[in-house]
């Protein structure tokens, strides 16, 4: 299966290719010798910000597989994934309120992971079929998307805070010879030749609720959330409720006037109006928002600067970028190294 959308000249997120790195590692490769193979070097993942090409992804993934020969590496490369590994899209799917809205959300998000990865949510009768592509450099290596597949499975393990086993599980290779490790960490019919990649989850699994799956995770966002909400009188103006409105919808793509107007119980032209007699405008709000939001998030440090822009409900990290420095006449990356 393969969807134009899928760039051959792709990157992908520093972080992701360090899981994979970290995991093989502690399998009992040599990190040197992977970066040497892999024609990478220590100084490339300096910068969590840095998009590493597509074709490095497949030099790694040729590399770990020649050095680790062991037919079930992807499971065990995937298999213990946890959330926060996810970054800010394990934040936006945290924070979802069931396991079918957070792979939602990591299908339109995952792009942020690598812009070579294409995820698919096709609801059929009862359930649904999540559906991973890779760019096809990626695709010649079973274990990747053996290790693809494991990850989010676990990932949405993780969610639910139980053991879920899907209905089915499709793999776009021969079936190889043992597939007890497979039986055993899918718990599901497995069919190998298909025409995807993926996994097919029942409509009752979709619907469970997200528990909160990592409380230091969950603590960093409420603490942020307190602090910027601290910072307002106690919702007695119009301003204040907006504010509060925005934070909560943000990381779900950018609220309009009229949505945050139906939040709060009154038409789009009568909020106008408030906010024009407290002498500030919807738009300005927004931007204030977000650059509060902005701020501690970068000098924290812990995401990427194109992973807060998303979660500040920018559309890419230029727009971000452009807007940050107009407010602060400095650079995402120059205002969170000079932090």
């Amino acid at each position: 299966m393969h969807h134009a959308g899928v760039d051959e000249h792709g990157t992908g997120l520093a972080r992701v290719l360090l899981i994979h790195l970290d995991r093989a590692v502690r399998l009992g490769a040599s990190r040197g010798d992977l970066l040497r193979a892999a024609r990478l070097t220590d100084a490339q993942f300096a910068d969590p910000d840095t998009r590493i090409p597509v074709k490095a992804f497949a030099r790694l993934w040729r590399a770990i597989t020649e050095r680790l020969p062991d037919p079930a590496l992807g499971l065990r490369l995937g298999g213990d994934m946890r959330i926060r590994e996810f970054g800010l899209v394990g934040y936006t799917m945290a924070f979802s309120g069931t396991l079918g809205a957070a792979l939602q959300r990591f299908a339109r998000y995952s792009r942020i992971l690598a812009d070579t990865l294409v995820v698919h949510v096709d609801a059929s009768r009862g359930a649904s079929w999540i559906r991973l592509d890779a760019q096809p450099a990626l695709r010649a290596y079973r274990q990747a998307a053996d290790a693809r597949l494991a990850a989010l499975l676990a990932v949405c393990r993780e969610l639910a805070g139980m053991n879920i086993a899907p209905l089915s599980v499709q793999f776009p290779y021969r079936q190889p010879a043992d597939t007890r490790e497979y039986e055993r960490f899918f718990q599901a019919p497995l069919e190998f030749g298909a025409l995807s990649t993926g996994f097919l989850l029942d409509e009752n699994d979709l619907k469970r609720p997200v528990g909160s799956s990592d409380e230091t995770l969950t603590r960093y966002l409420d603490t942020l959330a307190a602090q910027l909400l601290t910072q307002l009188s106690e919702e007695h103006t119009v301003r204040d409720q907006v504010r509060r409105a925005l934070w909560s919808a943000l990381s779900e793509g950018l609220p309009d006037l009229d949505r945050v107007a139906r939040v709060l119980g009154m038409g789009a032209r009568t909020l106008q109006r408030r906010l024009r007699d407290e002498g500030t405008t919807f738009a300005a709000v927004l931007a204030e928002l977000r650059q509060d939001m902005a701020e501690p998030l970068l000098r924290e440090g812990r995401l990427t600067v194109s992973e807060v822009a998303f979660l500040t409900g920018y559309s890419d990290a230029g727009s971000f970028h452009r807007a940050f420095r107009r407010r602060t006449g400095l650079s995402p990356r120059a205002f969170r190294v000079g932090r």
